[in-house]
């Protein structure tokens, strides 16, 4: 029907056009093009598992795969891990390392964020960002801490963090 005609999830695969010869009718056909542009890119990913026992499941190991990829991209720009840009295999090493230690912790926070459907609240950032804004202030060698907000608070009971005191 007419609201497909302009809806660009058909037609990147499809053509619909009125049909000549019938008024309200349409008329479709595949863009083998665009079909043959996509199949060479895809591909075939196989699972086994000793734990996984449904195709839903594996549904769900299979999009933490490419939460994981992403994570190594957002890591590489955020921790400018692009280009290594050091001068020794150690420092190499090292920065390396450190960057796999924060794609872990992301993983997990990802996890958390998903298990408690944080993600229908707020982003990864947004969160990230929440966290970075609870303050603490050092005066004349005593550390004082703000006071949380409702939404790190709820943060912390989620990841199951004692609040800071």
């Amino acid at each position: 029907s007419a609201q497909y005609a302009n809806d660009s999830e058909y037609t990147k695969y499809l053509t619909i056009r009125r049909s000549e010869k019938a008024e309200s009718g349409y008329t479709v056909s595949i863009r083998e093009d665009a079909i043959n542009s996509e199949l060479e890119t895809a591909g075939w990913v196989v699972i086994i598992s000793n734990d996984i026992d449904s195709a839903k499941e594996a549904i769900r190991v299979y999009r933490g795969k490419d939460v994981v990829e992403k994570g190594f991209l957002r890591l590489k720009r955020s921790l400018d891990l692009g280009r290594l840009r050091v001068h020794s295999q150690e420092s190499m090493q090292n920065k390396v390392f450190i960057g796999f230690i924060a794609l872990v912790m992301l993983s997990e926070i990802h996890k958390v964020m998903s298990d408690e459907g944080m993600y229908k609240k707020m982003t990864l950032k947004q969160l990230l960002h929440m966290l970075s804004r609870h303050r603490i202030q050092q005066i004349n060698g005593t550390r004082i801490i703000y006071p949380a907000t409702k939404e790190q608070r709820n943060i912390y009971k989620a990841f199951n963090v004692e609040e800071p005191v």
